[in-house]
């Protein structure tokens, strides 16, 4: 290479500098976006941990058997009763659910359900009765426990309830909700059929009132194992504004199941046996005041 052309090079080299000068200072340098990189970590983060916490999650209502249900309240009965609508498989479950009310109240342990007797008779000779088992609402890490627990108790009388699987408790847990397990017993022994329920906790917020215009909240139990076929078993809840329920026969005649309260839960629940050789007319709630609160026509019709 030549003088000339060497020197004509470096003339060429320092133009090309400074043009990057130039445009370097008419740059407009901002700083990297760091909340935005932060963020979408954390995004990512979150849907790792909850494709990991998918894992360990449960079903809480199983279906497996036969009944009914009205009014939104049940969460599936073990006789085929649709679930509610659930987010589809692979959705985010964080978004929609609530957060309040996550600490169970002092002295309710989700883990130690109040049983009680709702309702009781004979039927064929053999003596039924109706059960609800309200198992407090815990906090969301606490759910997979109970679940198993209730699963433990339901497999015993269902042989074939699926074990718990994953994801499913994200959906099905409510914060701030009870659950409630209703079933039934012939001579002692527990039947197939049961219901998984919802319900309200104390002092949750806004009025607990019966709707006029709502149907009874409840399932109809007994048709599974055959004992309670002809004559199954209603188990449904009321709100406190109730003081009697009056069953109205299609032959003229009528029981008054007595509404029950399960530990400290402002809901209450009856149960009562379709009577042999008649249908009921319809179900009526009264107030205290003795003024109709509701009518259902729906049930063992």
């Amino acid at each position: 290479m030549s003088v000339r052309d060497e020197r004509e090079l470096n003339e060429d080299e320092a133009a090309a500098v400074r043009g990057l000068s130039d445009l370097a200072e008419g740059a407009e340098l901002r700083p990297a976006p760091y909340e935005l990189l932060i963020t979408g970590g954390r995004r990512r983060l979150r849907r790792r941990r909850l494709s990991t916490a998918g894992a360990v999650a449960v079903l809480l209502a199983a279906v497996v058997g036969g009944g009914t249900a009205l009014g939104g309240l049940d969460r599936g009965t073990a006789g085929g009763t649709a679930l509610p609508a659930a987010a589809p498989a692979g959705a985010s479950v964080s978004a929609t659910v609530a957060v309040a009310a996550t600490t169970p109240a002092a002295g309710r342990d989700p883990f130690a359900p109040v049983r009680v007797v709702i309702g009781q008779g004979t039927s064929n000779g053999k003596e039924w009765k109706a059960w609800a088992a309200l198992w407090p609402a815990g906090t969301r890490e606490q759910a997979l426990r109970q679940a198993e627990l209730m699963w433990e108790e339901r497999h015993a009388a269902v042989p074939q309830l699926p074990e718990p699987v994953a994801a499913d408790v994200l959906r099905s847990w409510r914060a701030g909700r009870d659950v409630v397990n209703l079933y039934v017993t012939v001579d002692g022994r527990r039947q197939v059929d049961d219901s998984v329920h919802d319900s309200a906790v104390p002092g949750a917020p806004g009025p607990l009132s019966t709707d006029p215009n709502g149907g009874l909240e409840g399932t109809l139990l007994g048709f599974k194992g055959g004992e309670m076929h002809a004559s199954p078993v209603l188990l449904a809840a009321v709100a406190p504004d109730v003081d009697r329920v009056v069953v109205t026969w299609a032959d003229g005649s009528t029981t008054e199941p007595r509404p029950v309260g399960v530990g400290d839960s402002p809901v209450r629940w009856f149960g009562v046996a379709k009577k042999a050789g008649s249908s009921a007319k319809s179900i009526t709630l009264f107030g205290r005041d003795g003024g109709v609160l509701a009518t259902s026509e729906d049930w063992m019709n």
